[in-house]
């Protein structure tokens, strides 16, 4: 559906670029909201209403682990970035290699997705372990989204490895934008799901939720195909396929990293089963439609920033899949057999 999504938007990217462009003012604030900024945030509504505190509970149980997630979510591009930008210091479009880098550091630089918490319980892992994370770093993104930017800019802008000619407009976005793009856009509607979940109770929650994820699938469809209208649309109408190629490339190569890493640091960590599963999904997805609208906003006059944001989203999807699809030692799928806790699916299993 993704891939159907995409194709509409390059070959009629209109509609999706004139609900992006559709604004509407806060008098109060003076600030504008858009139609993505409104997708985003019901999608992470959603994802609140299948956050259980009882799971959160159970979590706090392992601290050690659960910061060890949240704190390899936040370094991720501190880590990967650097790599990346000296693999790629002799691209001969350097215009190209900066639109990549600034793509590829939103995402990283976003929180987990709440598809972790999904693909993690269908490989058998820890379940409420997963959802504390998503929560946890979704709560602090506030702060380490312009941190994790501010420092990532220095490793690979003029005084690091030279991958960014200009960092003048990420330090802006830092110091005064995406704070407050991730407390109003992501934090705020995550915790307002969860209140919702803990107002009506299980029983209530239970039969609300099946209509509330058919009207979220369209829902994350539409701001899927609103994101990608941009981008693809230029793709289309002016072809730079060696552009495509590496925003394909380097995106799923350093997807495929984010799971390597979280797997390794799992087994560094000498967590169990359930636990190495929920740790290596943690780091290896972010929420790529916050990073996507945030692009959108703040590089609307470069939509080839978009490409790897679109490449990492669908990537990171068939990566997951693929861990989770894959047989274990003892011939069940996960990343890795051992003693399992099943948890009840929880609402955020759609997401």
């Amino acid at each position: 559906m993704m891939l159907v999504c995409y194709l509409l938007a390059g070959v009629f990217p209109g509609p999706g670029e004139w609900l992006r462009a559709l604004t509407l003012r806060i008098p109060a604030g003076g600030a504008s909201v858009t139609v993505p900024m409104v997708l985003l945030a019901l999608m992470l509504v959603n994802a609140g209403l299948g956050v259980r505190i009882a799971d959160l509970g159970r979590a706090l149980r392992r601290p050690l682990r659960l910061a060890l997630g949240i704190a390899a979510n936040a370094l991720l591009p501190a880590v990967l970035l650097p790599v990346v930008a000296l693999c790629l210091h002799s691209w001969p479009d350097p215009a190209e290699v900066e639109a990549l880098m600034v793509g590829l550091m939103l995402v990283l630089a976003m929180p987990i997705a709440g598809g972790a918490a999904s693909w993690g319980q269908n490989a058998g892992g820890n379940v409420p372990l997963a959802v504390a994370m998503v929560v946890g770093s979704t709560v602090l993104s506030p702060l380490t989204v312009p941190l994790g930017l501010q420092l990532t800019g220095r490793l690979v802008g003029p005084g690091g490895t030279g991958a960014l000619d200009d960092t003048a407009r990420l330090d802006g976005l830092a110091g005064a934008g995406v704070g407050v793009f991730a407390l109003a856009s992501v934090v705020l509607p995550s915790l307002i799901g969860i209140a919702l979940r803990a107002l009506l109770g299980e029983h209530r929650i239970i039969r609300v939720l099946p209509p509330v994820k058919a009207v979220n699938l369209l829902n994350i469809l539409l701001l899927c195909y609103v994101n990608a209208a941009g981008a693809l649309g230029r793709a289309v109408s002016h072809p730079d396929p060696d552009l495509f190629v590496l925003a394909v490339g380097v995106s799923g190569a350093v997807c495929c990293l984010s799971f390597l890493l979280g797997r390794w640091m799992s087994r560094w960590a000498r967590c169990d089963g359930p636990d190495e599963v929920s740790l290596t999904f943690a780091t290896g997805m972010n929420n790529s439609s916050a990073a996507a609208v945030l692009a959108a906003v703040w590089f609307s006059h470069r939509p080839e920033v978009l490409l790897p944001i679109l490449s990492y989203s669908l990537l990171q999807k068939i990566v997951a899949g693929t861990v989770a699809g894959r047989p274990g030692r003892d011939g069940r799928s996960g990343v890795r057999s051992g003693p399992t806790t099943r948890a009840r699916p929880t609402g955020a299993s759609t997401k």
